[in-house]
């Protein structure tokens, strides 16, 4: 997937939440089976190799007992 087709909030989000996760020493098989999202997509997730719906992101931060929050910012130019 190209940079530009990735949303703008994804990177951050998913950055935040593995740093996350691993400070509270959490796997990614700590947080599949709180989820309910297959081990596998949780590293594709991670690993920046997929573009995760809000649904895929709110239950991962739910399964951590996070939710999102999304603000509007002025663009980068």
């Amino acid at each position: 997937m190209a940079d530009k087709d990735r949303s703008f909030y994804s990177d951050d989000v998913i950055k935040e939440l593995i740093e996350y996760r691993k400070k509270h020493k959490l796997t990614q098989q700590d947080i599949s089976v709180r989820s309910g999202i297959m081990r596998p997509n949780i590293a594709r997730l991670e690993s920046m190799r997929a573009e995760p719906s809000m649904d895929v992101l709110s239950r991962y931060a739910n399964s951590m007992g996070m939710d999102i929050k999304i603000s509007l910012v002025k663009k980068k130019q």
